[in-house]
């Protein structure tokens, strides 16, 4: 049987195997390995390969801006900044769900992950909004949509890794990111402000300079 019909009933096998929920990093072991058998590839390589794939220095900021995130987190940091964009958004129609978007924003731009994003700001906001009479859905879809900046405003651990991939600047991939992330940021709040001046979601507040000079 020639090479391209194994390799093809190989890939078939594993797409069975992922259709099934076998986990994606097996799926993609059971390949690797079939693939180096049939073209007699000597497997020793592959370890080789993978160490030398990872031995990277770059790929150490993963951890450690997660690890930022969770430190900011557990400091009370997280709950500082929504309450900072609270202090400015809060007079307007759908102010705290902006004042989620953009507290999203911020901590994407310390922690580099959007699933961190997500999850951090989201715990603090969601029940939140769900108090200032906002839709539960609208609120859990607000952080969720907000989170999704993390990949985009710098430091991007998504970047980081199209860096190393790719050979490209890491830093340039930064700078290109800025404009970007920010535009995402602005475009999500005149949503979120649009949905809450139609439904009339949300509990308005009084700005005080006093509160925002506080929390600066």
């Amino acid at each position: 049987m020639e090479d391209g019909t194994l390799i093809t009933l190989i890939s078939l096998g594993v797409t069975l195997l992922f259709i099934i929920g076998v986990p994606i990093f097996l799926v993609i072991g059971f390949w690797v390995v079939g693939c180096s058998l049939v073209i007699d590839f000597t497997l020793a390589n592959i370890g080789v390969t993978l160490f030398e794939g990872l031995n990277f220095f770059g790929l150490l900021a993963l951890p450690l801006f997660i690890m930022t995130g969770d430190l900011i987190n557990a400091a009370g940091i997280a709950k500082r900044m929504s309450d900072f964009a609270y202090s400015i958004l809060g007079w307007v129609r759908g102010g705290l769900g902006m004042a989620t978007i953009g507290a999203c924003g911020m901590f994407a731009a310390i922690s580099g992950s959007n699933a961190g994003t997500t999850a951090t700001i989201g715990s603090i906001m969601q029940p939140e909004m769900a108090k200032s009479n906002y839709d539960e859905r609208f609120a859990a879809a607000t952080a969720a949509a907000g989170g999704t900046v993390g990949i985009i405003i710098p430091p991007s651990i998504i970047f980081i890794v199209y860096g190393f991939l790719l050979d490209l600047s890491i830093s340039d991939l930064f700078v290109g990111g800025m404009l970007p992330g920010l535009l995402m940021v602005i475009a999500m709040q005149l949503a979120c402000y649009i949905v809450c001046k139609k439904n009339g979601w949300g509990n308005l507040i009084k700005f005080e300079l006093s509160a925002f000079f506080r929390l600066v």
